[in-house]
Parts: C-alpha cells; structure tokens; sequence
C-alpha cells in the first residue's frame, strides 16, 4: 500500500475550486505527519489541463482519468474511474468536499473499495499514526471522533478546515490511467445554470437576516445591500423563511444550508440550535442582536448590541467606503 494521501479535485472552467486548494493543504499536512506524500485525482472531460494547473502547487503526483463520460458527475462514471486508480496505486486517505454529490460520491466508493468512510467532518488529523475525523452531531452540540480500521479511509470536509494552498511552482509527475468499462445507468445529457440561483455553500462571505429585522421589506432593504458591499451573498434563518419573507433556497442552518464563509454576519438572528449547527464554522462570525443574552453571541467572533434597522445602513455606508478607498 503506498502511504499517499489522496485528494479529489474539482474545477469550473479549468480554475481550482477554493474547496480544492483547501485540500491541498490537507492533504500536506496529513502527508507529511504519515512520512507520505500528498497527490490529487483529477476526473474530467479536460483533467490534462486541470493536473497541469495542480502541479503548480506543489504537489509531486497527480493520477488523472480523462473521458467524455466524466464531463458532467455520474455515480457509475466517477466511482469507476476512481475505483480503478485505487486498486492500481492504493493510497490510505482520500479526501474530498463535502457538496451533496461528493457525499454520494464517497459513500459509493467506499462501498466499491471497502474503504472507511468519514462523511461532512470538519476535521480531520493524524493521531498515534492513524487517521482520525471529526464530525458534529446533534445540532453540533457533539462533536464525535471518528478511528477507521481500513486500509483506505475516504473522508468529505466542509470547508475551512485549512487555508487555501496557493501556487508554488514544481514539476511533478501526472499518472494517466484508463476510464474503465462500466455499465452507465445515467448520462447526462446537458446541465443549466439555474436563473438567479443562490450557492450559499461555496459563497466566501454571507450576509444572513432574521426575526430581529422586524418584516420582510427591511430585510430586502438592509439585509441584500450589505452583502452586494461585502461583495457576498445573503441568507436568512428558518423563521423568516418559514414566515414566507424569503424563499427556501436562502435558508441556513440545520434543514437548510450547511456553511462555512471566511464571513458569516448574522443580522438580527437570536441563534437557535438549529442555525447554529449550520454556520457556527465559519471563519469570523459578526452578530448583530439588540438582545445581549442570544445565543449567537456565544460563538461569535464581535458582537454589534443594538436595533439591526439602525446599525445595519451605517455599516453599509462604511463597507461601501472602505471599498472605495
């Protein structure tokens, strides 16, 4: 088994995906505390391109599998492709994002390889020479250890679990290996951007409102203005969602989205439980609450004490000055 720490790679329009260079730096940091070596696994319609942008990072291998089939996200296609790698090169760790389909993804090949299988951690480290992940429970009130007895663990991370790797020259090796025959179920055909749509998960920072705003039409005034300054994106709590203030797709927290922006401001919301769980990792958190005693307060970075309506157009006008300067 070569003691080579694996991570999957994504790309939109042949650029890295910030959730990619975070798992670069996972993946070096496990590599070197295993005495191994860090390498990716690129699945793609162009992975030439994509390995070649990889070794610019520094890493000293990168297994690749390019085809027409792995254009657009199969099961069949990606697990397959996969599969045969490992088999061929048997790595002891794979990690990769944790988006719904890198969830169906890991737990299909896992199933595939007999691997052990850490799904949507938010750690994960090297302990007495095994791997161990961390993953939240329980309204991330638990935080629960995870031991593999495997050969091979295969474990999805939310983001911010290490700074983002940036370019450092190199030349390592790419290692092509064959798209195996595999019986496809689905193809796909053609994929479109939805109109408007709304991806809270990969946003770098986000502007959320809640209750506290008082009615829907202060949060379209206040809540949308912020994030355009921050150059982010906005959310919203279950309550307002709930309320029919703002549509569902914008929701955060437990039924809702799970994220982890470098800048999480919550504006107006109280903290329940169930919000928490789905945006306390982020990397700085501002609470803005007229209420002392929230509960957000408790896993904020600042806390702003006062009216939202009030505070929030000052802050406004302070983003847009700073940006401007």
């Amino acid at each position: 088994m070569a003691n080579e720490v694996w991570l999957l790679a994504e790309a939109h329009s042949g650029e890295l995906t910030a959730a990619t260079k975070e798992l670069i730096s996972k993946a070096q940091e496990l590599a070197a505390a295993l005495g191994g070596q860090p390498a990716a696994l690129v699945l793609s319609s162009n992975a030439a391109q994509v390995a070649e942008t990889l070794l610019s990072y520094g890493l000293p291998k990168v297994y690749s599998v390019e085809n027409p089939a792995l254009e657009h996200y199969t099961t069949d296609a990606f697990v397959g492709a996969a599969a045969a790698l490992i088999r061929q090169h048997q790595p002891c760790v794979l990690l990769t994002g944790a988006s719904l389909q890198m969830r169906d993804f890991t737990a299909a090949l896992a199933a595939d390889v007999d691997a052990g299988l850490g799904s949507d951690c938010t750690g994960v480290a090297v302990r007495d020479g095994h791997i161990v992940a961390m993953r939240p429970s329980h309204g991330a009130n638990v935080i629960n250890t995870l031991g593999f007895n495997s050969d091979l663990v295969i474990i999805s991370l939310r983001r911010q679990v290490a700074p983002e790797a940036q370019p450092a020259g190199g030349s390592g090796e790419v290692i092509r290996g064959q798209f195996p025959q595999v019986a496809q179920r689905m193809r796909v055909v053609k994929v479109e951007d939805k109109s408007n749509a709304v991806n809270l998960a990969d946003s770098q920072i986000i502007v959320s409102g809640g209750r506290g705003l008082g009615s829907a039409e202060n949060y379209e005034k206040l809540v949308p203005t912020l994030a355009q300054a921050f150059n982010g994106a906005y959310g919203a709590s279950r309550a307002i969602v709930d309320a029919g203030w703002v549509p569902y797709e914008r929701q955060v927290g437990q039924t809702g989205k799970t994220v982890s922006p470098k800048l999480y401001v919550a504006c107006g919301i109280s903290g329940a439980i169930q919000h928490l769980a789905g945006m306390r990792n982020s990397g700085t958190i501002v609470a803005i609450n007229k209420d002392p005693d929230a509960p957000i307060f408790k896993v904020a970075t600042y806390g702003l004490v006062g009216d939202v309506n009030e505070l929030l157009p000052a802050l406004t006008e302070a983003v847009e000055q700073k940006t401007r300067s």
